[in-house]
């Protein structure tokens, strides 16, 4: 895989106080509620490959106006170049298991440095590479993981514990490679929830997609996390197409 080194220094910057992956702090809309007593809830977002956070801001305001502070991510790949003309899972599940450690060092900054947040158990957000670099951090860290959200992540299997509530938000013109989504008897013994949007398109799933697909998407992920502090984690009807 070229540029698979550009992984290993994985040095990330955080605005004005954190080291660790490069991400964008985006604070609670009632950042006056979020003490130590009472610690706001967290949200790792994570971008596909070519993306940046900054692409997904409508699942940022959301998520910042259900009281979570959202880290996201500039860069899920670490700089890293995936080759087309190799096989493209074991290159995703690489630099999934690189993005995994550097967020792990991003979650203890913030823990050492802002007790107004929770950073023991944090939601985890991915599209794409995002998401399976979201599931790899949960399979390293089930402890420190209350909840993920991925939107249409293929290639790394997603989590299959009581511990770890799941959301998959599928796309209509992907398929995931086998073993990553849980099957039907899974998600009934770990309330997973598996949504399929009609029509949607794998690459549309960030602020340039329909606003008709963000509404879904949005739709979907508020029933899973309302309310924020303690989330039902309840799983929405496939949207009508």
């Amino acid at each position: 895989m070229r540029r698979l080194s550009a992984l290993l220094p994985l040095l990330f910057t955080l605005p004005a106080a954190l080291a660790a992956i490069p991400a964008d702090t985006h604070l609670p809309a009632d950042i006056g509620a979020c003490t130590a007593a009472a610690p706001c809830p967290v949200a790792v977002l994570s971008p596909g490959y070519g993306l940046a956070g900054t692409d997904y801001g409508f699942l940022t305001r959301q998520l910042n106006g259900m009281g979570y502070l959202v880290l996201a991510l500039r860069d899920s790949a670490g700089g890293a170049t995936i080759d087309r003309g190799a096989p493209i899972t074991p290159q995703v599940q690489a630099i999934a298991r690189a993005t995994a450690r550097g967020i792990a060092a991003l979650l203890d900054e913030g823990a050492a440095r802002d007790r107004r947040f929770d950073w023991r158990r944090v939601l985890l957000v991915g599209h794409s590479l995002g998401g399976d670099s979201s599931a790899q951090f949960a399979a390293d860290h089930p402890q420190r993981v209350s909840a993920l959200v991925s939107l249409d992540s293929r290639r790394v299997a997603l989590p299959r514990t009581d511990g770890i509530r799941v959301l998959s938000i599928r796309a209509s013109d992907t398929a995931a490679d086998p073993g990553v989504l849980p099957d039907e008897g899974e998600q009934r013994r770990h309330g997973s929830c598996i949504v399929r949007i009609e029509g949607a398109r794998h690459n549309d799933m960030q602020d340039e997609g329909s606003a008709r697909l963000k509404e879904a998407i949005l739709a979907i992920l508020e029933t899973f996390l309302a309310p924020a502090r303690q989330p039902a984690y309840a799983c929405s009807p496939a949207p009508a197409s």
